[in-house]
């Protein structure tokens, strides 16, 4: 039997998660919810995860988690999500490597063709 294919959801309220509920129980897709760095860092470190979706909020300024990231597992989809947006911002967290930066103003379908389109990337 395959695995599933499992998601970190990192944020400090579960707004994401619960709005992706639906969208990841259809597809089967596993999701962990993290509430902070310390908590996703620990997870990536005990199991393989597919894709990680992190709240900007999380990062508070401070986009050296990224590269941590990375450095623990090279390959995994990023989506960052951020409430508001400047090109300041977009262009610091870009630079990370990350796969896609979500506006959570473009709507939660915006979001759910993200994390789509990581995970076919898995298999490609």
């Amino acid at each position: 039997m395959d695995r599933a294919i499992t998601l970190v959801l990192a944020e400090p309220i579960a707004s994401l998660s619960s709005a992706l509920k639906d969208f990841l129980a259809e597809n089967g897709y596993e999701a962990i919810p993290v509430k902070s760095l310390k908590e996703t860092l620990l997870t990536l470190q005990k199991q393989k995860i597919d894709a990680l979706v992190l709240d900007a909020a999380l990062l508070a300024e401070d986009f050296g988690f990224i590269p941590v990231i990375k450095g623990i597992e090279r390959n995994l989809p990023i989506i960052i999500c951020a409430d508001s947006n400047t090109p300041e911002l977009e262009a610091k967290i870009r630079k990370q490597g990350i796969f896609y930066y979500h506006l959570k103003s473009f709507g939660i379908q915006d979001l759910q063709m993200a994390v789509s389109n990581a995970v076919r990337c898995l298999s490609a």
